[in-house]
């Protein structure tokens, strides 16, 4: 395992990076990775949770084929002029260039996890899961491994369900493919908090935010 950087660190150059070495991911990394994630709040401590890690080349396999449905019906809008991808915004293009890559090398990721939670167990679905989710990528980031929700696959849900056997009580939230990036992690770009947040009512600006530079407090995080 790596040293991983601070928590505040971590969260400040996570980005969601999806060109993936070919190096396997060890059951000890896994292990930390799963025990990080089971380490989430969980609403009324259900721990309804359940994570399923795939390692079966024809598994992933077949994902692969069924993340191909989605990217398809969003590339015809570039059909007729593929390369007008390359003339967006700089965030959106890499972004998207990205993400091409993993609907093209998905069945190469090293290991794909399925987020799982019990139907009705929660009023608010999801709300127990996604923070189990969040600390798994968090912990990804603080072992040198890229992680990002990536849910082409479940274009074909009923199929994935049978796949890997998930019984209807259970709902399927997310699926994440990890591994070792190719590129690097750093800052991430955001828009300001002044932009984003307000105070007591919608729109309500809020007057420190207002006083603090865009890139917020970046600076502090990565200059350790």
């Amino acid at each position: 395992m790596t040293n991983d950087p601070s928590l505040f660190k971590s969260m400040y150059t996570a980005r969601a990076l999806r060109r993936f070495k070919p190096d396997p991911v060890p059951d000890d990394v896994l292990f930390q990775l799963m025990d990080a994630a089971i380490r989430a709040p969980s609403g009324q401590n259900a721990q309804d949770w359940r994570f399923i890690c795939v390692r079966d080349q024809d598994v992933k396999d077949q994902m692969h084929e069924w993340a191909q449905t989605p990217w398809l019906r969003y590339q015809a809008r570039y059909t007729d002029d593929p390369e007008q991808i390359d003339t967006l915004p700089r965030s959106q293009r890499l972004s998207l260039r990205s993400v091409e890559h993993l609907v093209q090398h998905f069945r190469e990721t090293p290991v794909v996890v399925i987020a799982c939670g019990l139907k009705g167990r929660h009023s608010t679905p999801g709300g127990s899961i996604f923070p189990a989710v969040q600390n798994l990528l968090l912990a990804a980031r603080g072992l040198g491994l890229s992680g990002s929700v990536f849910n082409f696959p479940l274009s074909h849900k009923q199929e994935f369900r049978e796949l890997l056997g998930i019984p209807d009580t259970n709902d399927i939230f997310c699926v994440l493919p990890i591994g070792y990036p190719s590129d690097y992690h750093g800052p991430v770009r955001r828009k300001p908090v002044k932009d984003v947040v307000y105070m007591n009512h919608f729109g309500e600006r809020w007057d420190f935010a207002e006083s603090q530079t865009e890139i917020g407090w970046e600076d502090k995080w990565l200059s350790r």
